[in-house]
């Protein structure tokens, strides 16, 4: 959630938890986990969260001066409050477990909009072929959320269909997990494949599948996991698609993609202003 600062209301609850705003907190949680305080408005919380509103405003309203929170970390409620007040939330810096701790968060308070957010956190998680399986056992860590783990377990899974294509990679995929700890969820998220079609086609831009087949792509409307064909020579011809370098994209950094080659080679491309034209297809 990101307050609209243009309206003074939002702006001055954006800076509220400042004490040189002027405007004292009146309640103080304590993490048991850590020994740390956290400081925050009841009136703030309670317009989040309809357990704090009961909490400080219902019939048995709190009475004690720390409020100790248990079952969770220092960083997560922080995240929460911080959220509720409308800062700025690092999420990218966020491991795959500490969403999860969020997550609970969001759930034990029934803040409805930190759910959501986080949701769609998990959506965008960038999942690779180095860190798929870890992604999904620690997904599985969470089952309490069934919801987000299944999702983010299929996530996985449709990553990996997309690009273990070939028996060597599905060998190389099985010897690098056998006897590891991962070894079973490696497994398991093989044994999906059936169940699932392969990583979306679409556009993630525009939601249509312009990328397909024709024309040139922009950083904007490829994404990891897609099957491509690169022309080196700087030019397009259909007469040279043969020749073309085919590979799947393993992973993006602004406009620069990783590409597994289909000889088994690991190829770099700089696609700002379509340097390399890259053309996205379908091998299925």
């Amino acid at each position: 959630m990101k307050m609209d600062h243009s309206f003074p209301f939002c702006a001055s609850i954006s800076k509220s938890l400042d004490p040189s705003f002027g405007i004292p907190t009146d309640v103080t949680f304590q993490i048991l986990t850590s020994g740390k305080e956290v400081k925050a408005h009841k009136y703030v919380l309670a317009l989040a969260s309809p357990v704090f509103k009961k909490q400080f405003f219902g019939d048995a309203k709190e009475t004690e001066d720390v409020i100790p929170v248990k079952e969770t970390t220092e960083e997560s409620f922080k995240t929460m409050i911080d959220f509720t007040y409308g800062k700025e939330i690092d999420w990218k810096e966020m491991t795959i477990e500490d969403l999860f701790n969020v997550s609970n968060m969001a759930e034990k308070y029934l803040n409805e909009t930190l759910m959501k957010e986080v949701q769609k956190v998990f959506e965008d998680v960038d999942i690779t072929v180095d860190n798929a399986v870890t992604v999904a056992a620690t997904a599985e860590e969470f089952s309490q959320f069934e919801d987000i783990s299944k999702a983010l377990v299929v996530h996985c899974v449709k990553f990996l269909k997309s690009v273990l294509t070939t028996q060597d990679e599905f060998v190389k995929f099985a010897a690098k997990y056998a006897n590891t700890e991962m070894s079973q969820t490696a497994l398991s998220l093989i044994s999906k494949f059936p169940e699932v079609s392969p990583a979306e086609k679409q556009c993630g831009k525009c939601g249509k599948d312009c990328r397909q087949g024709k024309g040139l792509l922009t950083s904007d409307h490829i994404a990891v996991g897609d099957r491509v064909l690169i022309n080196d020579q700087g030019k397009w011809d259909y007469a040279l698609q043969r020749t073309c370098r085919r590979g799947v994209i393993t992973s993006k950094n602004k406009n620069i993609i990783e590409v597994k080659l289909d000889d088994g080679s690991q190829a770099h491309y700089y696609v700002l202003h379509l340097a390399v034209p890259v053309f996205l297809y379908d091998s299925c």
